[in-house]
């Protein structure tokens, strides 16, 4: 999550920046400070005066004359009363999950998240080595991903990104376990790479589609080979009915706000009728979040011969969209892919990064 600061320029505004600044290194916060001067913008956030901090939807106004060093206490106080929330990044160490890295980072860098690198490493049965061998790849997995780890950390404190790497290393299976850790620890959502050379990833991708959807609470952010390292611009939504359940459209609209995403909500059918319906219920409630966006469209596209998720992949490189988001609750979207196995398909092969949203990701806060 990020800190807004909204003044007009000039030595108080440079002070409570620098001071919050200094305070956020001292107490290893990682969170980024964007400033804002346009007295549009104060009106829009809804103060009374400025300078004031925003946090999400709490305010802190610095008072006239005020100590600033007192505001800024105020601030970290509250952050402090915060969890720093983390993106969850599975790691088999090979190329592809190093670019799940990357662009974890990314978008770590803008909500003002950590990364935690989780490595599960399925035992080893040899009779003839009596667990020697397990346990010396275990030694060897644990050694390599702190190496990442400190290698990460190191990078961030010399190039300034306030981004903190922690590792988590655990024996199990990998569908199972990481699925438990996203749902059960303070992570945002998992952000993985496909088409990984290493056999546990991959039976852990088999999984995703069919058990993710089902059983986490969580979005899980599928990254394909030679993914842009940049903010999506504009994002697909896949558009059904299970977009309007309560806080579904929010958690969407509120991951894009600060980058000023164009959102393109697309419904695939041949039911002019239905589209017209469900056009009119996400109109209203978009107008309804307006303040949460920077534009959109809503489009019907017809399945005609191609899969639901090959007709939104193809739109996407049409718009030169950066991301494709589906939403799975139940018999949902993703559900019913799931029963032709399309679900499956999607997510062994995106074509850019995809995101599949479930009902309580909308309790989750960026």
């Amino acid at each position: 999550m990020n800190i807004e600061l909204y003044s007009v320029r000039g030595f108080i505004s440079s002070a409570l920046h620098q001071r919050m600044e200094q305070a956020l290194d001292t107490h290893q916060l990682t969170y980024n400070i964007n400033q804002i001067n346009q007295v549009d913008q104060f009106i829009k956030a809804g103060l009374a005066s400025v300078p004031a901090f925003k946090i999400g939807e709490k305010i802190f106004q610095h008072p006239h004359d005020g100590d600033i060093d007192e505001t800024v206490r105020e601030v970290i106080d509250y952050l402090l009363s915060e969890k720093v929330n983390s993106i969850l990044v599975p790691i088999d160490f090979s190329e592809e999950s190093t670019i799940a890295v990357s662009y974890a980072c990314m978008i770590a860098r803008h909500f003002g998240f950590g990364l935690t690198l989780a490595h599960v490493h399925q035992t080893v049965y040899d009779p003839i080595s009596a667990g020697a061998l397990d346990a010396q790849f275990f030694l060897d997995s644990n050694k390599r991903l702190m190496d990442m780890v400190d290698s990460l950390n190191a990078e961030h404190r010399s190039k300034g990104i306030k981004v903190p790497v922690s590792a988590h290393l655990e024996v199990g299976v990998a569908s199972s376990s990481l699925i438990e850790l996203l749902d059960h620890h303070q992570f945002e959502m998992m952000i993985m790479a496909t088409k990984a050379t290493d056999n546990t990833v991959r039976r852990f991708f088999g999984t995703v589609s069919s058990e993710v959807s089902r059983n986490s609470n969580k979005p899980v952010v599928v990254i394909p080979p030679e993914t842009e390292m940049k903010f999506p611009g504009k994002i697909i939504v896949g558009f059904t009915e299970e977009l309007l359940q309560e806080g579904v459209l929010e958690y969407i609209l509120s991951f894009g706000r600060q980058q000023n995403v164009i959102f393109d909500f697309i419904h695939v059918t041949d039911d002019e009728q239905q589209f017209a319906s469900l056009k009119n219920k996400l109109y209203a409630r978009l107008i309804a979040n307006r303040s949460l966006l920077s534009g959109f469209n809503i489009k019907a596209l017809k399945e005609a011969e191609l899969k639901i998720h090959e007709v939104l992949f193809n739109y996407a490189s049409e718009t030169r969209a950066g991301m494709l988001i589906l939403v799975s609750r139940h018999r949902s979207f993703v559900d019913s892919l799931l029963h032709s196995s399309v679900a499956k398909k999607a997510l062994h092969n995106p074509r850019i990064p995809l995101m599949i949203v479930h009902k309580e990701a909308s309790d989750a806060k960026t």
